[in-house]
């Protein structure tokens, strides 16, 4: 499962929107701290987020995903004709993922999800504009973090935001001060540009994915990452004259099309040990992301640190960052559905447990964190207010509301919760008939309605990958 495809990389990339101020720069070993108390939360999990709550959702996993691997094509509709349940949507995230982590059939050495033949890699020229990802030629940069000058020429470049971490140019670097590597992959369908813009949307089975990658140094135990070997420039981890740096993945974005759902179903998935919540966590040691004593601070209501507060860099190592998880699970209690949300994510994360065996266990240490998508197609994913001030509400949209990675959108874990909390009391500050920007998936990826006739292949808002491919390929 952890195979190890070779890459050649260099040094140019594009980064997330993450935090650097760190106040020790002590590496954070993956302690056995972590791993136990993951292990005893996924077993017990089910157990205790059902008996908390009146009304029980157990979401349910199935050995079919993992015996026999396959991409869903369409969200399940349990609750009836037309209406899927929110187990539904996550069941598809893991069935999704789960093929995605599957060894490749045409070739052993890689994964689905990195296999060539059925996934374009999006890769940019040394300027930083998009090169023609469509040409089954790969000759151009394909894993990204942002910099200021092209490492292999000490040339400037700018490298377009929408490749990297959403939001700004900020970077991160782990608790080794490693900085961290991004690689972005599509379906091959979204290569026939001219035919896909001739529709509203984007044809079902229409896949992105964006994955985050950190440097394994002898401190990490690389059996419980997914691993690939990339060529890229010495980092500080004593590799001066490797030829070869092994990187374990962090963090996993797919988003996937279907006919019933257009607008993408966003799922995020990470690794476990990136970062502690910034409320009370329970263990302090051994993340990737923060120290043992910014994390203690967090532990002891006496945060000492500043987290998720990412700045620019120009290095590929730097002073660590301090990252911590703003909303587990994507969700806060007064969000709508909160229940309902929160048990199918947690109960199903500790359901696929079971069935993580042989080549699949290393997704032991891997969790989804969440997805969203809208309730009626016809209806985009914002909906405009009738007191006509010129802002939006969040009321089509379901899921984890506050979706965020920690190692892809850190910065942008500050939800405006004035568009969420759309039912609050009126005396509640956060009470709001319209609200503005919403750092979830859709704050940066509109999706246009049916209804409105609006094309969301030509409107360069719903997929921005989309839009370089067009560019590079020249269509």
């Amino acid at each position: 499962m952890n195979t190890s495809p070779t890459r050649n990389v260099s040094t140019l990339v594009t980064t997330l929107v993450l935090c650097i101020l760190a106040s020790s720069i002590a590496q954070a070993t993956p302690s056995a701290e972590i791993y136990q108390e993951s292990e005893l939360v996924l077993q017990t999990e089910t157990v205790t987020s059902i008996s908390s709550s009146p009304t029980a959702y157990n979401c349910s996993a199935k050995a079919s995903w993992f015996t026999s691997p396959s991409l869903p094509a369409e969200v399940a509709q349990s609750n009836g004709p037309g209406d899927s349940s929110f187990c539904d949507f996550y069941q598809f995230s893991w069935q999704t993922f789960a093929y995605l982590m599957a060894t490749s059939t045409t070739d052993s050495s890689v994964l689905n999800f990195q296999d060539d033949t059925l996934f374009n890699e999006l890769e940019v020229k040394p300027d930083g504009t998009p090169a023609n990802s469509c040409d089954d030629i790969h000759d151009s940069q394909v894993l990204f973090i942002r910099t200021a000058k092209h490492e292999e020429n000490d040339t400037t470049i700018i490298i377009p935001e929408r490749i990297g971490q959403a939001g700004g140019s900020a970077t991160i670097y782990d608790q080794n001060g490693n900085v961290v590597y991004y690689d972005i992959r599509f379906s091959k369908n979204m290569c026939d540009v001219k035919k896909i813009q001739q529709q509203q949307n984007f044809p079902g089975g229409t896949t992105e994915i964006k994955t985050a990658w950190k440097v394994l140094d002898a401190s990490d135990d690389s059996s419980k990452y997914i691993t690939m070997d990339a060529n890229i420039t010495p980092t500080k981890s004593a590799q001066k004259n490797a030829k070869t740096t092994k990187l374990g993945m962090i963090g996993f974005h797919v988003a996937v099309a279907t006919p019933d759902h257009p607008e993408f179903i966003w799922a995020t998935f990470e690794h476990k040990v990136n970062a502690p919540d910034c409320t009370l966590p329970q263990t302090t040691a051994g993340w990737s992301f923060a120290s043992q004593a910014c994390a203690t601070g967090l532990k002891d209501n006496q945060p000492m640190c500043q987290f998720n507060n990412p700045t620019k860099g120009t290095e590929i190592t730097g002073e660590p960052s301090q990252i911590c998880r703003m909303y587990p699970y994507g969700s806060a209690k007064i969000d709508p559905q909160f229940v309902e949300n929160t048990q199918s994510i947690k109960t199903l994360n500790a359901n696929v447990q079971p069935h993580l065996t042989d080549n699949f266990k290393v997704l032991k240490n891997y969790f989804n964190v969440g997805a969203l998508w809208v309730s009626d197609i016809q209806q985009g994913s914002y909906t405009t207010p009738t007191d006509g001030q010129p802002t939006t509400q969040i009321s089509n949209q379901r899921g984890s509301l506050r979706l965020a990675n920690t190692v892809a959108e850190t910065e942008y874990q500050e939800v405006n919760t004035a568009a969420i909390h759309l039912t609050a009391e009126s005396g509640d500050p956060t009470h709001s008939p319209s609200a503005g920007f919403v750092s979830n998936c859709f704050g940066c990826h509109n999706y246009q309605g049916k209804q409105s006739g609006i094309s969301n292949t030509k409107s360069n808002s719903l997929s921005h990958i989309f839009d370089d491919i067009a560019a590079g390929s020249k269509q």
